[in-house]
């Protein structure tokens, strides 16, 4: 058994769990970066407007994240179906299978762009 066999598995396996974290991990930094700026303010003694509290919710606005998240889910089922196009020009059997693979990540931005677009229109009811 050659070296490529175990990795090429491992790593299509193990990347969307460090991409996951990544993500994870840098939203969970900004949160609280934001914590520690407005737990800095009010140490100091500053008056914390409204506005200026809406401006840093906007920061993490699951809506906005919303939007974000399903065009980058889209592009990536895009990115799937043109990989299996051209796969297809040398093995004609590959176009259905990454089709089907393409089709998990359009479906999911899809439902994200649906979430954004209903908690816009609920934010405007508001």
């Amino acid at each position: 058994m050659d070296m490529e066999s175990v990795v090429v598995p491992v790593v299509l396996f193990l990347s969307p769990a460090l991409i996951v974290w990544i993500v994870s991990h840098f939203n969970a930094r900004k949160r609280q970066t934001v914590h520690e700026t407005l737990r800095l303010a009010i140490d100091k003694g500053q008056v914390l407007s409204p506005e200026m509290l809406d401006k840093m919710s906007l920061l993490t606005d699951p809506v906005r994240a919303d939007l974000r998240r399903g065009v980058l889910a889209l592009a990536f089922g895009a990115a799937f179906a043109v990989l299996g196009g051209l796969i297809s020009v040398e093995e004609s059997e590959a176009l259905t299978p990454m089709l089907g693979v393409a089709c998990f990540p359009i479906f999911i931005g899809i439902a994200y762009i649906g979430l954004w677009a209903f908690g816009r229109e609920k934010s405007a009811a508001e």
